[in-house]
């Protein structure tokens, strides 16, 4: 009997060093993968085009042989098969549904594991990957002119966890923040993607031209506006294939009557290809329509504008003529109106709480600016909307800071 307990506990061991040697390997195998995935950063179009993701695609399968329902392992997968769809927005219009499936199985996969996923993100979350996936599918869809098949694209992404409430009402109050027949600039898969989804499936806000200020760049993109009317160059269709970066240094640009002086948007040496094809945009329109950017952009794709931009609390709007900023009861309004959104939110997904947590930091300092202005009544009556909008124990701030700012910021108000 002792002999039997001694050989029981002998090959007891044995499976434990086995399975956590296992496990070590399995690790291994998704660091190295999660590694090598993460050199892709900061590569060139040449060398993107080179790069292996069928390397990374092999380790990851490994690693999922040995543990099915590793939220990171499938979430890593998903970018491999997306980035081997296309690696970037110059492919975008060549997309295919073989990788689509794929990428879009293992992001669902990662929502059914886990739904808040918490692992380690390359850029967006699950959900708004999905959205982003069958986005670009629908839009490949779309110019190729097949719009039956680009509605189809859009709807399957929703059916399957992207384009949410939140999302889609955040991008209908942009919309509606713009003028008639206003161009809308946009940055960011969770601007780009869900505006096109609601022109082209729900048919809202046709008037707006939304331009997706990332994929000027592409070679297709420009013609592609040009071709759908969607916005004017005044460049020829030939040029605007061709055009590349060039030197640049600070230099005074003129339309009709707003000059304002462009610096180098790369380098503190170049502009880039986008750069060139949006200053042709601007001059081709010359402001006869109003131009409009999503928030969240990135300071050096606009053109050296940010200075005379008016703040419209969801929107931007290129100020050429010096009208003034929203009154005090325009911008509660607004913040109201998107504050309420706060019952959609996904709080699953980070990107969504993260975007409502730009809303309410967008409006502690707009009352912390109405405070040291002396603006007691408005300080106050902004702080009764985010007590009755956006309240912490819902969506928890993503920075303690901003949380203890909040308080001390309630604070100063009690003695008025």
């Amino acid at each position: 009997m002792k002999t039997y307990s001694i050989l029981v506990a002998f090959l007891l061991s044995i499976t434990f060093q086995f399975s956590f040697a296992q496990a070590d390997d399995t690790q291994q195998l998704l660091d190295s993968a999660k590694n090598l995935f993460l050199k892709e950063r900061g590569l060139n179009a040449d060398e993107l085009d080179q790069f292996n993701y069928e390397e990374i695609e092999v380790l990851l399968k490994k690693v999922i042989e040995s543990e099915p329902q590793n939220p990171e392992a499938h979430y890593f997968l998903g970018y491999t098969y997306s980035r081997l769809n296309t690696r970037d927005g110059r492919s975008m219009i060549n997309e295919s549904l073989k990788y689509l499936y794929r990428s879009s199985e293992e992001f669902e996969k990662v929502i059914s594991i886990t739904p808040e996923y918490n692992g380690q993100m390359i850029v967006l979350d699950p959900y708004s990957k999905l959205s982003s996936e069958w986005g670009g599918m629908a839009m490949s869809y779309y110019h190729k002119n097949n719009i039956d098949s680009a509605k189809w694209a859009f709807q399957e992404g929703k059916k399957r966890g992207g384009f949410s409430e939140f999302i889609l009402q955040l991008n209908k109050n942009v919309l509606d923040a713009c003028s008639k027949n206003a161009i809308l600039i946009s940055s960011g898969d969770n601007f780009s993607i869900p505006l096109w989804y609601l022109q082209i499936v729900e048919n809202y806000r046709t008037d707006v031209s939304v331009v997706d200020i990332s994929l000027l760049n592409a070679q297709w993109y420009p013609r592609f506006l040009s071709e759908k009317g969607i916005v004017n160059f005044d460049l020829p269709k030939e040029t605007l294939d061709t055009i590349e970066f060039i030197p640049w240094k600070d230099s005074l640009i003129t339309i009709n009557n707003f000059t304002w002086k462009l610096k180098p948007s790369y380098g503190n040496a170049y502009l880039l290809r986008g750069d060139r094809v949006f200053l042709s945009l601007l001059k081709q329109n010359e402001f006869r329509r109003e131009v409009f950017f999503t928030i969240a952009f990135n300071e050096e794709s606009r053109l050296s504008l940010s200075e005379y931009l008016s703040n419209r609390m969801i929107v931007e709007k290129l100020n050429t003529t010096h009208e003034k900023e929203l009154s005090p009861k325009q911008y509660k309004q607004t913040l109201t109106q998107m504050l309420q959104l706060g019952n959609l939110v996904n709080t699953n997904s980070k990107d969504e709480k993260s975007i409502y947590n730009t809303l309410r930091y967008v409006l502690l300092l707009k009352a912390n600016d109405e405070l040291s202005k002396g603006r007691k009544k408005n300080t106050k009556a902004l702080i009764k909307i985010l007590d009755n909008y956006g309240r912490e124990s819902a969506i928890p701030y993503e920075n303690e800071n901003w949380s203890k700012y909040a308080e001390y910021l309630k604070e100063q108000i009690k003695t008025f």
